[in-house]
């Protein structure tokens, strides 16, 4: 299981099965998409190696590379494949997969969970850990540090046949686009404003994501700020993301959980005179999405910047439509 502990594949670590090369010899195309992602990048990506080198905290490498022959040679090629194909289509030394295809050549396990939300849990639904001196995990609270599966099962797609992989890749597609790709942000939310008398309404709806919005790491969140540029001093600014706390078991609990549900809208009323500013000036609205887009930050001097705008909008109070 990743995150508390590492996935034994049951084959060796010479194995063709655990070595993406040696999957495309038959899935060219699907590890050429997988390579693209960031299952791919899990280990190597610049963010996680900067962390892990100055907090080298062993149950991290659970879910940046999963597999204990990775970590047997945690310096080695197959370790740089971070969550590969053997992650999770190899167990016992044999293929594991929703079902066999007549024509493959393989032993197969038939595992009707494959690919199922409970599938991808444990790297991508896990609680605080407890930690010794070592860093290494001797337990988990049950304090939630990764909640998207449980935002995703009581979302609207939770009865899916294709679970996460509704919007996230298919059987086909190895490439698991997510909030790393420009076409799924601007999907996911619905932003708009509007007037209603003396007053800015602004509405951000979670239109087609099947999860929370943000989601993933804890750091991950937005800003929505709606301001005049002559008083930036006066700035209307709302949070979007958890905040927490430390409590006595060791891990950590969310005080603060402002992230916007699946189908669920935020509204906000901001009156002009609140932004300051002249009365005619024409008003800002921007949401920031808090995260690093590119994993690594070093190769240039754009690639530092921690946020994402997902949207933009300026426009005067008087030219604002008149909300419905």
């Amino acid at each position: 299981m990743g995150g508390t502990r590492a996935i034994d594949p049951g084959a060796p670590a010479t194995s063709e099965l655990l070595d993406a090369n040696g999957c495309a010899k038959c899935h060219a195309a699907i590890v050429a998409e997988w390579s693209t992602s960031r299952h791919a990048l899990a280990w190597t990506n610049g963010i996680f190696q900067r962390e892990y080198a100055a907090r080298p905290q062993p149950w991290c490498v659970n879910c940046h590379a999963p597999l204990t022959t990775q970590q047997a040679n945690i310096q080695g090629t197959h370790a740089a494949q971070g969550v590969d194909c053997a992650t999770c289509h190899v167990r016992a030394g044999k293929l594991v997969s929703a079902s066999k295809a007549a024509t493959s050549p393989h032993a197969t396990i038939v595992d009707a969970s494959f690919g199922s939300p409970a599938f991808c849990a444990d790297c991508h639904e896990f609680t605080f850990p407890v930690l010794s001196e070592r860093g290494v995990a001797m337990a988990m609270t049950r304090h939630p540090m990764q909640n998207t599966v449980a935002s995703f099962t009581a979302g609207p797609y939770a009865h899916q046949r294709d679970g996460c992989m509704t919007c996230h890749g298919s059987r086909a597609n190895h490439a698991f686009p997510g909030g790393h790709d420009p076409g799924m942000r601007e999907a996911a939310l619905d932003i708009a404003w509007c007037r209603r008398e003396g007053t800015i309404e602004v509405a951000i709806t979670n239109a087609n994501a099947g999860h929370s919005v943000p989601t993933g790491d804890v750091h991950r969140h937005m800003y929505l700020r709606v301001w005049k540029s002559s008083a930036p001093e006066s700035m209307f600014q709302a949070f979007f993301g958890r905040r927490f706390e430390l409590v006595a078991d060791g891990g950590k609990r969310t005080i603060w959980d402002s992230t916007i549900a699946p189908a669920a809208t935020k509204r906000f009323a901001i009156a002009p005179a609140e932004l300051a500013g002249d009365e005619d000036e024409a008003i800002n609205l921007e949401l920031v999405y808090v995260f690093v887009e590119n994993e690594f930050p070093r190769q240039g001097p754009r690639d530092d910047a921690p946020t994402v705008s997902l949207a933009r909008r300026r426009m005067s109070f008087a030219a604002l439509p008149a909300c419905q």
